[in-house]
């Protein structure tokens, strides 16, 4: 434990203070609203945007493009690392990695503190999960958390790369409430998590590179 560089994590989070603030309060909106204030609406999006969709071939493109936004994180690490053109890449390979291993463990704690469920889970709406039917609690949503902390670390380090990482974020979101596996706060709040799970990690490395050297 004396090794452990806690200082250069609160130095992170201090001068990502800005962002910080917006994701925690956009995270906590998205469940004070949606939640707390006005849950019809939680209710009534997760209907509109189910019934989006109803064949099967539909959902199994929506159930892919949910997929490749959960797990794209893990080719990139792979192909950043193995197959780097020099040190930018290698970096941005750690980088990556520090900010889907803190995204994954925020996400589980997060999801057992607030024990929100799942909309397949009420059968009032009329919704059945489909692709897949997981067990644990809803909000944030993992897959919609996991795509943003890419989409934050490419949007950084890979200018060129932003727009498709976006659009791949949102579309990875809007598909798990389609799926019936999500209400919009779930993907709001992993929205807004990915962002600072993504800015941490980037900050984090900015700080430790720039003491290094």
């Amino acid at each position: 434990m004396k090794d452990l560089d806690l200082v250069s994590w609160i130095k992170s989070l201090r001068a990502s203070l800005p962002v910080v603030l917006v994701c925690l309060v956009g995270f906590l909106l998205a469940w004070l609203i949606f939640w707390q204030i006005a849950p019809s609406l939680n209710r009534s999006g997760a209907i509109v945007l189910y019934n989006l969709v109803s064949t099967n071939t539909a959902i199994l493109i929506v159930g892919g493009i949910a997929t490749l936004g959960d797990v794209i994180w893990a080719p990139l690490v792979f192909y950043q690392y193995v197959f780097r053109k020099d040190s930018y890449d290698w970096t941005s390979a750690l980088v990556l990695a520090v900010a889907m291993v803190t995204a994954m463990a925020l996400t589980d704690i997060l999801k057992i503190a607030f024990g929100l469920p799942r909309p397949f889970q009420d059968p009032i709406l009329g919704i059945t999960a489909r692709f897949a039917t997981p067990t644990d609690h809803g909000l944030p949503s993992g897959h919609t958390t996991s795509a943003f902390t890419v989409a934050t670390v490419v949007w950084t380090r890979y200018p060129c790369w932003r727009v498709p990482f976006t659009l791949l974020a949102i579309a990875t979101g809007l598909c798990m409430v389609i799926l019936g596996l999500h209400y919009p706060s779930d993907i709001i709040a992993g929205g807004f998590l990915g962002v600072f799970c993504g800015t941490f990690a980037i900050t984090l490395s900015g700080l430790r590179t720039h003491s290094v050297s």
